[in-house]
């Protein structure tokens, strides 16, 4: 019995809601599908459907059943489209849209190798710090750091990155040395990235509002706040790191007051995945799978 061919068969019974419609969507006989149905209830020993001479209806290990062969169905359309892209060349325009600071620094500088490789892709990314609806404004793909979003979209893991807390030494001079505990910190002035959806676990609820000094909805601005002795921030290290090797910034609280945020690439769909965006999103993960 050809498992696949059985599972398409249920599934357009069940997605049409009947054998006549499914058998006219297939471009077979109603005695093809009822046959098939039959067999493969027969070897599953479970009832799918249950059938009336005027309607077909899903059982509740049908159900179970249907969301196996769409899942199977659709990882099998998956790889055959793979195989039948090997001859072809990625092309056309790929919208990206990502955060400001980590597409200036980490995105851009990759993207002459990735249209060199693939040179009939032509580029359009667009920066910016805040939420982005993909589909909605057209895009391939986004990326994101830490939250996803809509649950609609596909979600794959590309990289990860280190939340730390930095003060410039001028501000950890004025306040007599680092900060011991998370406790201390709450003496201390502090730069808030403004989009950021919810504290971090280590944090507890700061009740002196007034020790928030400055606010931003973009890294590089916090960045220069925190570098000017405006107040601590809790930022990814990838904006940091440059500075802290500078001098310019101290990480306070190492291995306490930090946390590792996965970084993200999401798109619309899977199935039938133009083959521009797929090869980018490889090539994202080859490229910042060790960052």
């Amino acid at each position: 019995m050809d498992m696949l061919n059985a599972m398409q068969t249920f599934v357009a019974v069940a997605e049409n809601n009947g054998i006549t419609a499914a058998a006219d969507k297939l471009g077979c006989s109603k005695a093809i599908v009822s046959r098939t149905l039959s067999l493969l209830e027969e070897r599953l020993d479970v009832r799918l459907l249950n059938r009336t001479t005027r309607k077909v209806s899903v059982t509740e290990a049908g159900t179970e059943y249907l969301e196996h062969c769409r899942a199977m169905l659709e990882q099998n359309a998956e790889i055959e489209n793979r195989f039948a892209e090997k001859g072809l060349e990625p092309q056309g325009h790929l919208r990206i849209s990502s955060p400001m600071t980590f597409g200036t620094q980490h995105i851009t500088p990759v993207l002459p190798e990735f249209m060199e490789k693939y040179p009939k892709v032509q580029v359009d990314i667009q920066m910016t710090d805040r939420y982005v609806d993909i589909v909605e404004q057209g895009m391939d793909l986004a990326i994101r750091i830490g939250a996803t979003g809509s649950d609609s979209l596909i979600v794959r893991k590309f990289a990860e990155t280190l939340h730390q807390v930095v003060a410039a030494p001028a501000l950890i001079k004025k306040m007599s040395g680092p900060p011991k505990t998370v406790d201390d910190l709450k003496s201390w002035p502090s730069v808030v990235y403004s989009l950021r959806a919810a504290a971090p676990s280590w944090q507890s609820t700061r009740s002196n509002t007034d020790l928030e000094r400055a606010r931003s909805n973009n890294g590089e601005a916090i960045l220069k706040l925190a570098e000017a002795g405006v107040g601590y921030a809790y930022i990814p290290s990838f904006i940091v790191q440059d500075s802290i090797k500078a001098g310019n910034l101290q990480i306070l609280l190492p291995g306490i007051a930090e946390e590792t945020t996965p970084l993200y690439i999401l798109y619309p769909h899977r199935r039938r995945l133009a083959l521009k965006t797929r090869v980018f999103i490889d090539f994202m993960v080859q490229k910042f799978s060790n960052m």
